[in-house]
């Protein structure tokens, strides 16, 4: 049963929170950006999509990052790009995390890893902040992963989910036993300062991370993936009445395992189209469906799309922002 806040929420956010920026395929957008890294360099990358093409990109700034963290462990991963309705504040998020350091283990990472996020601001996606590191949990988490946010035009906020796990308040140094990795939401209106972290998707028996929401077109309808730690596949649920409603799981995108990072985009082409790239451990994988309510997906050509991505998320483009990301960070 959703406790209270749920339950009030749920009534706000159905309504307001399913409306990003403009209905997605409109005519005015022309074209992708993907923010992205790598594991060879954490830092930030774009690829502009050739045209309005959904598959085919072009890696930016002479094949060169475009931003680098300077807080924190002075790495980048988990790259997700977000903005308010008006497109007039830009936020690059980013999971704190840097797995190339002598002694690294991934056990160590979710008991003594950051508990925030690396953030940079624009106005118009070319002028950027420089990179700061926001506190987003408790003391008792022993992680920060993935963090992903969506707009909610009625409160102008922004609702900002991560992946955590947490150890007794008791185990101040996190040595012992955890909960299982969960989903957590918080919510703000500048990325400097947030509300009281809560629980969002946390099942007892299911660890979870690495989660990310499509909106379907119709106030209230989103799709969401993330990927079950155990089994290490993805799976979709999608509801009609939103990010606080009753979700409904419609199954695997696929049977393979070994996949995390979804990020989800619609086609600018053509209507009910949708796509979602999938990480293998090693870069991207390109899937799309013309059914996305039954989670039909199969595997998309890989003709024109570029090797090496990880985990990050794609953005339409309106011909403004596609023309001044072409002149300040040429291919």
């Amino acid at each position: 049963m959703r406790n209270l806040f749920a339950l009030l929420t749920a009534a706000l956010v159905s309504t307001v929170v399913a409306s990003p920026t403009v209905p997605r395929q409109a005519s005015n957008y022309v074209g992708y950006l993907v923010s992205t890294f790598s594991d060879a360099n954490p830092r930030i990358q774009f690829h502009l999509s050739n045209g309005n093409n959904a598959l085919s990109f072009k890696f930016l700034n002479k094949g060169q990052p475009v931003l680098a963290s300077t807080v924190g462990t002075k790495a980048a991963r988990d790259i997700f790009l977000t903005t308010n309705s008006a497109r007039s504040e830009w936020y690059l998020l980013a999971t704190d995390l840097d797995v190339t350091v002598p002694g690294f283990s991934w056990d160590k990472a979710t008991r003594q890893g950051s508990r925030g996020i690396v953030v940079w601001k624009s106005s118009n996606l070319v002028d950027w902040s420089q990179s700061t590191l926001r506190t987003i949990e408790k003391d008792t988490a022993g992680m920060v992963w993935a963090p992903s946010a969506v707009w909610d035009e009625e409160t102008s906020q922004y609702y900002l989910f991560w992946a955590s796990r947490h150890y007794s308040a008791s185990d101040t140094k996190h040595t012992g036993k955890a909960t299982l990795d969960k989903i957590r939401y918080t919510t703000t209106k500048d990325f400097t300062t947030f509300s009281e972290p809560r629980d969002y998707l946390a099942p007892s028996d299911t660890p979870l991370i690495d989660q990310e929401f499509q909106y379907l077109g119709t106030p209230g309808s989103f799709a969401r993936f993330y990927k079950n730690e155990t089994t290490s596949q993805v799976y979709q649920e999608i509801t009609s009445d939103g990010l606080f409603g009753t979700w409904t799981r419609v199954g695997l995108v696929t049977s393979t395992s070994g996949l995390e990072g979804p990020a989800s985009y619609a086609d600018n082409v053509t209507p009910g189209v949708y796509h979602l790239l999938l990480d293998d451990y090693t870069q991207y994988i390109p899937y799309e469906t013309s059914d996305i309510k039954s989670a039909k997906w199969k595997k998309s050509s890989t003709s024109g799309f570029p090797k090496g991505l990880k985990h990050g998320s794609v953005t339409p483009l309106t011909q403004k922002e596609y023309d001044a990301l072409t002149k300040a960070y040429p291919a």
